[in-house]
């Protein structure tokens, strides 16, 4: 029983420091939900290579592309934040931030070095096997004939795109350099569209893991997340950038940071996710003057990089700092999709390239654009489904396996902290 004002006051400082501190250690100790928003991600992107193989006026603003009736669905989609649904670049943006959140979270908790020398060993066996896999099946793909994208340009007015895809495919040897090194370095995505990210994946995580190793891991480093992030904006490498702001938000994650109580935290929160939608559906289309981000078209901005990585950390901040979020992206349907999520990203488009345009062309006649295109998509999402449970299964879980056994054999003489 409580006999005096002092009893009260000890009681005090002792219980309620002890709830935050248990509070802020189940939350760490809960990432799911971020697996979540990488599903979610996955799945934008799919939408967005869809979109552009059937209604590119979504992507590019272009009346003169549009596929169905007077193109007012399409249109509507393109000059709103709708888009935001089908934005690529945004998704992509995504992966990165989450990327810097993840890879720098462990050694925002402890301060061990040692983990950075680890997770750089082992970063590229990470990526390799689920990467060099998805380009064999493409060139087997390829040589089988079975590509037939790009008989479908002319019909979907996606033609400049569709061409794009799956070209300049060489020798055995030229693919087996793609897939062990120029994919990683040289951002050569000619055996694989998709993996274009991947060579911004892999050297973005050793940016990061370099910038914690000299910035060290303390609270002054907020400080050094923002000014180097900042720095890189400027540059025309801005998607680097989203790994240094990942970190940021891991940072102040592991420190327990949240949001002002009443109507001043609701006002942030409004603000943050205001700018994040508006940012992240900037579209990649050139017609900006006829839409709601016209303010946004500076010359110096050089691309819409800018606004989708800056998008995308006032999104993941809301959700990594609001627990209602936090559920939302951890229900199971969202976990299951980021479980897959990479061998997905990974396989989607080859799909859609071969069996999503062969069916497209084999039902399409004058006036049913639109059951062939929904046919061709619901296939090849099942399709894509059935063959991502497998990959993840039995490619994506080995290479996680090889890669921790490669970060402990190349740091094993490493004695420091």
């Amino acid at each position: 029983m409580l006999t005096s004002q002092g009893d009260w006051l000890s009681l005090q400082n002792h219980f309620i420091p002890t709830l935050v501190r248990m509070n802020i250690e189940s939350r760490q100790h809960s990432l799911g939900f971020l697996d979540g928003v990488r599903g979610v991600a996955m799945i934008i992107v799919v939408f967005h290579h869809f979109g552009l193989a059937f209604f590119p006026a979504i992507n590019y603003m272009n009346p003169d592309q549009v596929n169905l009736g007077n193109g007012g669905i399409e249109l509507l989609i393109a000059k709103t934040p709708l888009n935001i649904f089908f934005n690529g670049g945004f998704a992509v943006s995504i992966f990165f931030v989450l990327s810097g959140f993840v890879l720098s979270y462990k050694f925002h908790r402890s301060g061990n070095h040692k983990l950075l020398r680890e997770y750089a060993a082992k970063r590229y066996f990470r990526l390799l096997i689920p990467v060099g896999v998805s380009v064999i099946l493409c060139y087997i793909l390829h040589e089988a004939g079975l590509f037939t994208h790009k008989e479908l340009g002319d019909m979907t007015k996606s033609k400049n795109w569709l061409d794009c895809l799956f070209r300049d495919m060489s020798t055995v040897a030229d693919m087996i350099k793609n897939l062990f090194v120029d994919v990683f370095l040289n951002r050569d995505d000619r055996y694989n569209p998709v993996l274009w990210t991947m060579t911004i994946e892999f050297l973005g995580s050793l940016l990061l893991f370099s910038f914690l190793t000299l910035a060290g891991n303390n609270k002054k480093t907020i400080l050094l997340h923002i000014i180097v992030a900042v720095l890189i904006l400027l540059t025309d490498k801005k998607f680097y950038a989203a790994f240094i702001l990942g970190s940021l938000i891991s940072r102040l994650f592991v420190d327990g940071f949240s949001f002002p109580k009443g109507w001043k935290g609701i006002g942030i929160k409004l603000l943050l996710l205001s700018a994040g939608i508006y940012f992240s559906s900037y579209p990649q289309g050139s017609l900006l003057e006829q839409s709601i981000w016209k303010p946004l078209s500076w010359s110096w901005t050089n691309s819409y990089d800018l606004f989708h990585v800056l998008g995308s950390f006032c999104l993941l901040f809301v959700i990594c700092f609001e627990n209602n979020f936090m559920r939302f992206f951890s229900i199971k349907p969202f976990l299951y999709l980021g479980k897959i999520s990479f061998s997905f990203y990974l396989i989607h488009l080859a799909v859609l390239c071969s069996l999503g345009t062969t069916l497209f062309l084999e039902l399409w006649k004058p006036g049913t654009y639109f059951i062939p295109f929904l046919i061709s998509f619901l296939a090849s999402m099942a399709v894509s489904f059935l063959i991502s449970h497998f990959y993840y299964k039995f490619i994506d879980k080995a290479s996680i396996g090889l890669s921790e056994k490669m970060g402990k054999l190349i740091t094993k003489g490493d004695l420091s902290e």
